[in-house]
């Protein structure tokens, strides 16, 4: 499975990404008119691109457990490879704990207004906070790591 998966895994992708499209392209285009003779107030009840957002969604459940199960089996059969990648992974779970930790659910101001009016917990808002946080940390790093590793290949 893996082997044919490697040889012609990314056809497979594209194949499947071609059907989607077309099968979306053809529910939207045959009821096109349909839909924009509907007044503004029914358009939003609609179920003209519910093929392809449900296609969307399953295909993206389908990666995610292929990704989860393929890093899974590279694990098991190369522990001593996925020493690296297990070590960023528990950085990146105490970076998060870290900022979680040290989060404080916004009351005033607009985004306060904002969690008020889409009904946010203070845990999710420190969740939500430390997940912007460790974002913009990442970025960062990922940023200088760019620059420098730039400015070390000049040098070379």
């Amino acid at each position: 499975m893996y082997n044919a998966l490697t040889k012609h895994g990314q056809l497979i992708a594209f194949g499947t990404g071609i059907v989607v499209i077309v099968l979306f392209l053809g529910s939207v285009l045959g009821g096109l008119d349909s839909f924009n003779a509907l007044s503004p107030d029914d358009k939003v009840t609609t179920s003209i691109f519910d093929l392809g957002l449900k296609a969307t969604i399953v295909l993206f459940v389908i990666c995610a457990i292929a990704a989860l199960l393929f890093g899974l089996y590279h694990m098991v059969t190369n522990p001593k490879g996925a020493i690296k990648g297990i070590i960023g992974l528990a950085v990146l779970v105490i970076l998060f704990a870290i900022l979680y930790s040290m989060a404080v659910p916004e009351k005033s101001g607009i985004v306060g207004q904002a969690a008020a009016n889409f009904d946010v917990s203070d845990g999710q808002s420190k969740i939500i906070s430390a997940a912007l946080k460790s974002t913009l940390i990442l970025a960062g790093l990922a940023a200088l790591t760019f620059v420098g590793s730039e400015i070390r290949n000049f040098f070379k």
